[in-house]
């Protein structure tokens, strides 16, 4: 230990990075604690598609980006961090939670994009044919996977994972990574905030299938009529492979209205990750 101590306090030395070798650890540490909680909740990052390798070398090329924010909040002089090893272990679930808390937030999104497929492919019968989704590790119908896809095709397309990378590599100079909260009142429009957005997964599913939902119910009044008219006619098994056509059908006619929506929805998601990193300030 002494000799890698050593050797890295000759790199820090090349490098012109005035910190001590044992604060260098702790505040990438710390950083790695934040974005790598963040990297395995967010579905842009790939979930379990991308392997652990390429997750911590990106890590680490934005810890090398926010070291600069990092060290700024080090005690002047290269005096000692003002906390213990178990200070430290406690820094490192702190940062780990506020990870995982902005990572869940831009997850809902997707998870709601999901869900209006999967409420799709409920009314029109395919429910059986679920996949796996690597990006939300869960399992997924036929039309929650496309939905997913396009969403996250689209997310990359019009630049909004640079905006939120670009708003988690700044929330090192809001919330400063060596610092304890101080919990004061006030906290509880925050919990009802998440609760409520948590909540709305199930109200943009709903909005979201709404035309294909339509389309379908109308199907089936088509076939009651049918089969009033026509008792004979087995319309279940007439009108199964009528409502999947039609059930795609309609999610491919109206994928430029879905595009505009999952754009809306981006944007509400990055206005609610805002509002937590100014309350998260607030407690610093």
């Amino acid at each position: 230990m002494d000799e890698f101590l050593a050797l890295l306090e000759t790199v820090l030395r090349t490098f012109e990075i005035g910190q001590s070798p044992q604060a260098f650890m702790v505040l990438v540490g710390l950083a790695f604690a934040r974005l790598l909680s963040f990297m395995v909740v967010a579905p842009f990052f790939g979930g379990t598609a991308v392997s652990a390798r390429v997750k911590v070398a990106t890590a680490a090329a934005f810890v090398i980006i926010v070291y600069p924010s990092l060290a700024t909040g080090l005690p002047p002089g290269g005096r000692a961090l003002p906390f213990s090893a178990l200070g430290f272990i406690a820094l490192l679930a702190k940062e780990a939670l506020v990870g995982f808390t902005l990572g869940f937030v831009v997850s809902l999104v997707f998870e709601g994009i999901q869900v209006a497929g999967r409420i799709v492919d409920f009314q029109r019968g395919a429910m059986l044919g679920e996949v796996f989704a690597p990006q939300l590790q869960t399992q997924v119908s036929a039309l929650g996977q496309f939905n997913l896809q396009f969403a996250i095709v689209l997310f990359f397309a019009i630049g909004a994972h640079r905006v939120f990378i670009g708003a988690l590599l700044h929330s090192f100079e809001l919330i400063p990574a060596i610092k304890f909260p101080h919990f004061t009142a006030g906290w509880t429009p925050v919990a009802a905030s998440i609760t409520a957005l948590s909540a709305g997964v199930l109200a943009i599913g709903v909005q979201l299938a709404a035309p294909a939902m339509i389309a379908l119910l109308l199907t089936d009044i088509f076939f009651g009529l049918i089969n009033r008219a026509a008792p004979q006619i087995n319309v279940f098994f007439l009108g199964l492979p009528v409502k999947m056509i039609v059930g795609v059908l309609v999610i491919l006619v109206s994928l430029q209205l879905l595009k505009d929506q999952y754009i809306h929805y981006f944007d509400e998601t990055y206005k609610m990750f805002q509002y937590l990193l100014r309350t998260f300030t607030q407690a610093y």
